[in-house]
């Protein structure tokens, strides 16, 4: 019987096979955790998760590690500095640990437990800089319209920027998720105004792309619409946009009332 590997002594040690040998990863991470490993341990054991699709159990160890990094709840009165500084780093950490919670969850498939998890990412982070808050609420909304609850997902993203130069890679998700809500509400204009700017931004952003495809249709749209996905297609013909695009250009040619 082969003798088990040694424990990895440091985090960036457990996780470099990761992308060749995540079960391996996974075995050695729990083996480290079981010899005290630590945070560490759990990092590494959640990334793992990842990688082999259990994202249930990631989620659940992103927010065992955010409840062990999270606030004291009492500070020492000497050195009153040092321990605020700590005491930021905690809260950075937690948000940290408790954002990639959330992300496992939407992953998972559960909604619900997501928007658990981005509120108290919020919460936490209240003091943190917006591009920080801008993720976070992203996490937020996608969290809503995983449960369907678009208005709600609508009045968490807030006022967006109207920066024609801002290409910030998360302005352009929650524009393409806004335009999605508002198109599930029936409010298909403002959902291709959102979708536009997006590829303002981004013109070759593929779910923007998708996702204007499909409000072209609602908008009786049709040549736009092909055009879209065509493009969808261009760009990345083996994945899974592609798949739904051919899918709804399918759709479209069926359809004996397109122009």
């Amino acid at each position: 019987m082969a003798a088990a590997s040694p424990a990895p002594q440091n985090l960036a040690q457990c996780v470099t096979p990761l992308p060749d040998t995540p079960d391996l990863v996974q075995e050695a991470a729990q083996n480290w955790l079981r010899h005290g490993g630590g945070g560490e341990a759990r990092d590494c054991l959640a990334q793992a998760d990842l990688a082999l699709g259990a994202y249930r159990e990631a989620a659940q160890q992103y927010e065992t590690l955010a409840m062990q990094g999270g606030l004291r709840k009492s500070l020492p009165l000497q050195g009153r500095r040092a321990a605020q500084a700590e005491t930021r780093g905690e809260v950075e950490r937690e948000a940290g640990y408790t954002a990639r919670a959330a992300e496992a969850w939407l992953l998972a498939g559960d909604g619900a437990a997501a928007e658990r998890a981005a509120r108290q990412a919020l919460l936490v982070s209240s003091s943190s800089p917006g591009e920080v808050r801008s993720d976070l609420t992203l996490l937020l909304a996608r969290s809503l319209s995983m449960q369907g609850h678009y208005a709600a997902a609508i009045e968490a993203l807030g006022v967006l920027p109207d920066n024609g130069k801002n290409t910030d890679p998360v302005l352009v998700r929650a524009l393409v998720l806004r335009a999605g809500a508002y198109r599930q509400l029936g409010r298909n204009a403002d959902g291709l105004v959102d979708v536009t700017r997006a590829l303002t931004l981004q013109p070759d952003d593929i779910e923007a792309l998708l996702e204007r495809g499909i409000l072209n249709v609602r908008l009786t749209r049709y040549a736009q619409a092909r055009s879209d996905w065509d493009r969808v297609i261009a760009l990345a013909p083996d994945g899974h946009e592609a798949y739904l695009a051919r899918q709804d250009e399918a759709v479209l040619d069926s359809d004996p009332d397109q122009d």
